[in-house]
Formats: C-alpha cells, sequence, structure tokens
C-alpha cells in the first residue's frame, strides 16, 4: 500500500512538473525548446511510473524487470541531457575539466555494483545514459565558479544533480529493500527524487530568463 501511495505521489508532482511547464512557456515565450525538453523529460519518466504502479495495483507485486518502463526512463535521460545541453548553448568556450572524472568514475563504480543484482545491458545503458546529465551539470557548476556560465542556472544544474543522485539512492536502496513499511529508506528517497520535478520549471525559468 505504502508503494502504490509513494508512486501516485510521485506521478502527481511530475504531473505539476509538466503543467507548470507548459504554463511557463506559453508566459514566457522564449526559450521554448528548453521548456519543451522538460515537458517531454517529465512525460516520460510518468509513463514509467504509470506502467509501474498499474502492474503493482493489478497484480499485487512489483512488476519484474521489463524494458517497457525502463525504456521510458532512459529516454527521459536522454531529455534531461538535452535539457541541460540546451540551458548550456550560449557557452562558447569548451575545456576540460579533471574534477569531470568524478562523475564517470562514480557512474562506473556503481554500474559494477548493481551487476550483482542486474543485467550488463540495462546496466550499461544506465550508466551512460545517467552519466551524460551528471556530467554537463557539474560541468556547467565548474562554469560558473570560473565565471564562464551565469549564476542564475546554477539551481538548475543542482536539480539535475539531486534528481540524477536520488535516482541512484533509490536502486541502492531496492536492491536492499525493507518490505512496503515507511520505514523503507527506498520511499524516503523516492520522495526527494519527486521534489526535483517540483523545483525544475522554477529552477529552469531562472536559469532561462533573460
Amino acid at each position: 500500500m505504502i508503494e502504490i501511495i509513494d508512486y501516485g505521489l510521485q506521478m502527481a508532482l511530475i504531473t505539476f512538473c509538466i503543467n507548470a511547464s507548459v504554463l511557463y512557456m506559453m508566459r514566457m515565450g522564449n526559450r521554448q525548446k528548453a521548456w519543451i525538453l522538460l515537458i517531454l523529460t517529465g512525460t516520460d519518466y510518468l509513463l514509467g511510473d504509470l506502467y509501474w504502479t498499474l502492474f503493482l495495483i493489478f497484480y499485487g507485486e512489483t512488476a519484474p524487470f521489463s524494458y517497457i518502463p525502463y525504456l521510458s526512463w532512459y529516454t527521459c535521460y536522454i531529455f534531461l541531457f538535452l535539457l541541460v545541453a540546451e540551458v548550456r548553448s550560449e557557452r562558447r568556450e569548451r575545456k576540460f575539466r579533471p574534477l569531470l572524472l568524478i562523475v564517470p568514475a562514480f557512474t562506473g563504480g556503481m554500474c559494477i555494483f548493481f551487476l550483482q543484482w542486474g543485467d550488463v545491458i540495462g546496466n550499461t545503458f544506465t550508466v551512460v545514459l545517467r552519466t551524460l546529465p551528471m556530467w554537463q551539470a557539474l560541468d556547467g557548476l565548474l562554469a560558473i565558479r570560473d565565471g564562464q556560465e551565469k549564476k542564475e542556472k546554477r539551481f538548475f544544474f543542482l536539480a539535475v544533480m539531486a534528481f540524477c543522485l536520488a535516482e541512484y539512492g533509490t536502486d541502492t536502496a531496492s536492491c536492499f529493500w525493507m518490505g512496503d513499511t515507511i520505514r523503507n529508506p527506498y520511499f524516503w528517497i523516492d520522495m526527494v527524487l519527486a521534489a526535483t520535478f517540483v523545483v525544475f520549471p522554477r529552477a529552469l525559468r531562472k536559469a532561462v530568463e533573460q
């Protein structure tokens, strides 16, 4: 029951993100590509959650590994990467920053860890698709520190990093499942993940305002 409530609340917050993004896009009239990418990011994640929740309701158990919801989540990561790239499109100078190696080191290490439970193909897709937005977001934060990006974009980059880290948090907690109980850390981390969708519209608005 707690799991159904968790996913229901998460879908409600993602729906809020989508609706708020549509309103901001219509009201602001600029950088519409960025808003469309955020809408697609939320919609794809919502579809994956919807499948997972319906399976739980109809069959009374968590869905076995299926590429149906995962394809939605994988596509979400792609749109999120494109969104971060769009927010950073004004930058002309690009340089390699050694601190960026933290991202592939972390995602690669998590991939090896998750191979104890998942398959090679799924984990490979996950590590690549999550590395891309995290790399871009961290590069954006470092660029702000170097004065190459507007400070107004910091909140958005932090939201992207929080989303990706929360994804890893829920994945890790699911490996040590503690049951359908409020004491299960999975549900608390999942709420942090859902909260990032609430802040995305406001963060993006601040990042793209002229």
